[in-house]
């Protein structure tokens, strides 16, 4: 049977339909883009990209949520990790910029760009398109998510079918599927988080030290990108010890802990890595070699736990079941993933217990000025890991009860799409809401209610890149940027569906993908490019 496998499918099309997958969900998200960002946290992040290409430092404009720091210069709060990740999209903007500008297609510029948003020209939300295309990152960081999901759950013994149903489901329904059209930090984190894990499972059922390397540099970057990650490395560490310890199970102890220890080298020394590259650019900017830099020592944990937990879990304007309905069904789908993988479902729930206690007791628990319980978006992809071989094994009229949590977080991922969060802010009088945040407990006054009258009066809040070009530009530009989009996406589409049959049809026949080839493939890819970008940068300074 492997040989007559091999035989028909000399290439096992996983990998190409992993990349299709990828692909198209990146065209999709190109689609739905804001283009422009709507957040002082985005545009923090975009400058700190911004100088690191400009003046090879971090320092900043003053802005909210920046701080003074070294010279006197101000520097953003946040880390580094997405700003230095999302140089080649700031070169790429540029070099588009410079090639337009040279063709005299100054309205393409316009239309790529979009109208000034400004308080001032170095306060700047939208209308460069250096913003257009850095704000395309988490396009493709949720779609290489998606991916990873993907071929995360072929290794939990789903088929390609169910695997990728699963994963459409996460990537275009649960709350994570919004944060593809903004700039957040959320959905790098969510990849990094994911990647971490899956590198460790792999390692799990085939021993490989550059997997255990591979999961140390995810979560080194997962921190670079967010350093309250930092929460998840507990259970990380222990789940890749766990699994170190049983593979000496004649050894006496003194010498199966040194076995174990040191086949956990490549992860903690890349962690370490990780955290000594935070300190030292919190020392860079603000002449503090701490982890926690300027800004996270002044967080107080002072949000009563209940009050917290309630929120993030019940309340109206911020539950994660509300914004992900689809968790509802976890009661469900977690119990067989339980019995049948009882150290990777102890390590999910650690970790999700562990970003809840966490995210429960800061005093901005909410994570308000975004839609819905941003600081959980992470934890998402994780407590949906299950969800592919449940689907698999119920029946029919259980899938059929399954539809209308789908068909729910797609429409509320509609509203967090297609409705600017600031707009609807001031338009509610969310700013001066008393008491405070409480819109978030009352149903009339929540986003949902809020976002749904936006769509609904279809008004400046809706506020889509598309939807500008029709309005700056009238219906002939947008039908021909839109035909454009929609004709690759329809491409990507048939030959997702091509490589879907082949891929079950070799599935059928015993042909099983590769532990790690396709994130070691991405992995590797994503390095490349940063380097070259790099190298570009530094032969340009000369």
């Amino acid at each position: 049977m492997q040989a007559e496998s091999k035989k028909n499918f000399p290439v096992p099309p996983f990998a190409r339909l992993t990349l299709w997958l990828f692909l198209s969900l990146l065209v999709f998200y190109v689609i739905v883009t804001r283009g422009h960002f709507w957040s002082t946290d985005e545009v923090a992040v975009y400058q700190q990209t911004r100088s690191l290409w400009e003046h090879g430092d971090l320092f900043t404009p003053p802005l909210p949520n920046t701080l003074p720091g070294r010279g006197g210069r101000y520097y953003a709060v946040y880390g580094a990790g997405q700003s230095l990740l999302a140089l080649p999209l700031y070169g790429l903007g540029k070099a588009t910029r410079l090639c337009l500008e040279g063709m005299g297609a100054q309205s393409w510029i316009e239309t790529i760009a979009g109208r000034v948003i400004e308080d001032s020209p170095d306060r700047r939300w939208g209308g460069d398109v250096e913003i257009f295309f850095v704000n395309l990152f988490n396009a493709i960081t949720v779609a290489a998510l998606a991916s990873v999901f993907f071929a995360f759950s072929l290794r939990l013994g789903a088929t390609p079918k169910w695997a990728l149903a699963a994963t459409l489901i996460l990537a275009l329904t649960s709350h994570l599927a919004g944060f593809g059209a903004g700039f957040f930090q959320h959905g790098a984190e969510s990849l990094f988080v994911l990647c971490s894990l899956y590198f460790l499972f792999c390692d799990s059922r085939s021993p490989n030290r550059r997997d255990r390397l591979l999961g140390g540099i995810a979560a080194g970057v997962m921190l670079l990108v967010r350093i309250n990650t930092g929460v998840l490395l507990p259970a990380l560490t222990i789940y890749l010890f766990w699994n170190s310890w049983k593979r000496f199970p004649g050894a006496r102890r003194p010498r199966r802990l040194a076995a174990a220890l040191k086949q956990c080298l490549p992860f903690l020394i890349s962690v370490a890595a990780g955290i000594l590259l935070v300190a030292a650019i919190n020392d860079w900017k603000f002449g503090e070699f701490s982890i926690r830099g300027a800004y996270a020592r002044t967080i107080p944990f002072n949000t009563p736990l209940l009050v917290g937990l309630y929120g993030n879990l019940f309340s109206v304007g911020q539950s994660i079941l509300l914004f992900s309905p689809i968790l509802a069904l976890a009661p469900f789908y977690f119990q067989p993933f339980a019995r049948r993988y009882r150290a990777e479902a102890a390590v999910i729930l650690a970790m999700a217990v562990s970003s809840l206690l966490l995210d429960s007791k800061i005093y901005l628990w909410h994570g308000q000025w975004c839609f819905g319980p941003r600081y959980l978006v992470h934890i998402v992809p994780l407590l949906l890991l299950p969800l592919a071989a449940w689907l698999q094994e119920i029946s029919f009229p259980a899938r059929v009860a399954v539809v209308p949590f789908v068909l729910a977080g797609l429409l509320v991922e509609v509203l967090h799409v297609a409705v600017n969060v600031s707009y609807v802010y001031y338009h509610e009088g969310y700013l001066g809401f008393t008491p405070p945040y409480g819109y978030l407990f009352l149903p009339e006054s929540s986003q949902l209610a809020a976002h749904w009258r936006a769509l609904w009066a279809w008004d400046y809040r809706v506020d889509m890149w598309l939807v500008n070009v029709a309005r700056q530009f009238g219906p002939g530009r947008v039908v021909a940027v839109g035909a454009l989009l929609l004709g690759l996406l329809s491409w990507c589409v048939r030959q997702l569906v091509y490589h879907l049959r082949r891929s079950e049809a070799a599935w059928a026949a015993g042909a099983a993908p590769a532990f790690a080839s396709v994130a070691r493939g991405g992995a590797m890819a994503m390095g490349v490019v940063w380097l070259m970008t790099l190298a570009w940068l530094i032969v340009d300074r000369l």
